[in-house]
């Protein structure tokens, strides 16, 4: 899927199966950036999932608007022939397959402009009311101790901590953690956001974004000594690639402060994916020599080579066999390829399996499955 943005004069392309954007003011932290000051530092994120666009208001101070409505915290679809306003500037959104692409204005509605200036006053009202009733730690509760896996960033405005009970992760799974954001000034901050990112080494800086938790929408006063720690929780793909040599895997979380600078920390992870294991598992449990399983496409496709013992090799004219496995929804599909020695129409095996069935069954199971595909493939005796 490719969908073009363009916001003021910016404009970016986002295509592929699990594309992901930040639109705001910071061009530091947003693919998508304009200078407009009714935008936030980070306004909104555009991201593609099972082939549809959606847009995120990220607690933005004048908001995120679809056709006249405000966005919230809840995401919502793209659909040609909507009117979306990022603050006060326009949202443009074209599918270039068929041309259609979001009403396009270069005037904010007056009516619009309203209802953002009514909503900065009850912010302003609330920014400005006594302690008592703003702070969030008068009613938080303390750290779990459990929690112990713990990293934190800092500056002159506050300390940043991330915690988790452990720091190993399987794909399909959730991750619990808290944030304790601890304020050594008088400020007002925007929002807490925490996000589960994978990296490549050569790659991109900023890395992938696979899950984003908005902990806390503000804004709200905090004092100097404020402690409040908060829940989250962040959704692992099911196709996860793995933690190795050129893979590595971060929790980034953010405290944005209104006017001043913002509160960075990161904690390093290790990801695991018990299918591609298990699949390991068999290939060795048939005494057959598997290399590195390689990710690619940001872990939902992965490949490999396997060959059978060195003699069977031999005596069967076999190189290797490759391995190439890709996740398809709720589906899995395994295909091998034959790869013999000599001029030869190298044969080729596809298997698609139901990832319920294949999590739920024995390794003996999964063993004598692959064993039959690989009987299937190899050159009659």
């Amino acid at each position: 899927m490719s969908v073009q943005l363009q916001l003021g004069a910016a404009t970016v392309k986002l295509e592929g199966v699990s594309a992901r954007v930040f639109a705001g003011r910071d061009p530091a932290a947003c693919q998508l950036a304009h200078m407009d000051q009714t935008l936030s530092r980070r306004h909104a994120e555009i991201w593609v999932e099972n082939g549809k666009a959606f847009l995120r208001d990220l607690g933005s101070a004048n908001g995120t608007w679809v056709n006249g409505q405000h966005l919230g915290q809840e995401a919502v679809p793209l659909q040609p022939g909507q009117q979306i306003y990022l603050g006060h500037v326009p949202l443009s959104v074209m599918w270039p397959v068929d041309g259609s692409k979001t009403a396009m204005a270069t005037e904010m509605p007056a009516d619009l402009k309203a209802l953002i200036a009514a909503r900065q006053q009850q912010q302003a009202v609330a920014a400005a009311a006594p302690l008592a009733v703003t702070s969030p730690a008068s009613s938080s509760t303390p750290l779990p101790s459990d929690f112990a896996y713990r990293k934190q960033g800092a500056n002159s405005n506050g300390v940043m901590l991330l915690a988790l009970r452990q720091d190993t992760f399987f794909n399909g799974t959730m991750i619990e953690g808290y944030v304790e954001f601890t304020s050594t000034d008088n400020q007002t901050v925007a929002s807490i956001t925490v996000e589960l990112v994978e990296l490549k080494r050569g790659g991109v800086a900023t890395g992938h974004t696979w899950d984003r938790f908005l902990v806390r929408q503000g804004p709200w006063r905090a004092a100097n000594g404020d402690v409040l720690p908060l829940p989250f929780q962040l959704r692992v793909p099911p196709g996860t690639s793995m933690t190795g040599p050129d893979i590595y895997w971060e929790i980034r979380g953010m405290v944005d402060i209104n006017w001043a600078s913002d509160i960075d920390a990161k904690i390093g992870i290790h990801m695991r994916n018990q299918d591609m294991e298990r699949i390991r598992d068999a290939l060795g449990a048939l005494d057959y020599r598997l290399g590195d399983i390689r990710s690619v496409a940001l872990g939902q496709r992965f490949e490999a080579n396997f060959a059978p013992p060195a003699n069977l090799a031999k005596q069967w004219g076999v190189n290797e066999i490759e391995l190439g496995i890709e996740y398809l929804g709720a589906n899995l599909k395994v295909q091998m390829k034959l790869d013999r020695k000599g001029l030869h129409h190298d044969p080729q095996l596809d298997q698609v399996f139901e990832l319920g069935r294949l999590r739920a069954a024995s390794q003996p199971e999964i063993n004598a499955t692959f064993k039959a595909m690989i009987d299937q493939l190899m050159p009659k005796k």
